[in-house]
């Protein structure tokens, strides 16, 4: 009777036990899996900034050749574009190799805090660092293009104002949509 009872305790702990562990399988995938939509979160922001540098890239020689910018400007603006999309790469490139099916919780939590705190310098350093003095260049050499009466002048400057706030909206706005992405991930991995 007791060995029967043993052996019935035996067969339900192995029941319980595979179950158990199918469950860790399942979360451990969900969780995955959840990664891997945060994951498209912050590439959504690299695509953004790609696309940007190609409409840059495809604009301003138009804009030089019709007489808006001048020459030194549109190529400052053509090499800045540049740089900032091989800083965006060089970011990503991390975020970009990991494996998230299959590579360690640590290395993923590890890749995504680099990447968070790298992200978050280039907004309050080299945004801040480019976009002044680019504003400024800007305004005054569109400002240089056209001969206008002096008081009327500082209206020109407007709409760049404006096209830059708004670029300057989006972008934070996928700014933040990758810094709480990453920082989603590194959450989930600590809970």
């Amino acid at each position: 009777m007791k060995e029967m009872d043993f052996e019935e305790m035996r067969n339900q702990f192995a029941i319980l036990k595979e179950q158990l562990q199918h469950q860790e399988i399942v979360s451990d995938r969900l969780l995955r899996e959840t990664m891997k939509a945060k994951k498209n979160a912050i590439n959504s922001a690299k695509r953004l900034t790609y696309g940007c540098v190609i409409f840059c890239l495809l604009i301003m020689p138009l804009n030089y050749f019709a007489h808006s910018w001048s020459l030194p400007f549109t190529i400052g603006t053509c090499v800045l574009m540049l740089f900032c999309a091989a800083l965006v790469h060089y970011i990503h490139q991390p975020v970009d190799e990991l494996n998230l099916m299959k590579d360690d919780l640590s290395t993923v939590a590890h890749v995504m805090a680099k990447f968070k705190k790298q992200y978050n310098q280039q907004l309050y350093y080299w945004s801040l660092v480019i976009l002044i003095p680019w504003t400024i260049w800007a305004c005054h050499d569109f400002i240089s293009m056209h001969n206008i009466e002096a008081h009327h002048r500082w209206l020109l400057v407007i709409p760049i104002l404006v096209g830059e706030a708004i670029g300057l909206g989006i972008g934070l706005h996928f700014h933040f949509k990758a810094v709480n992405a990453a920082q989603d991930i590194i959450d989930q991995i600590e809970d």
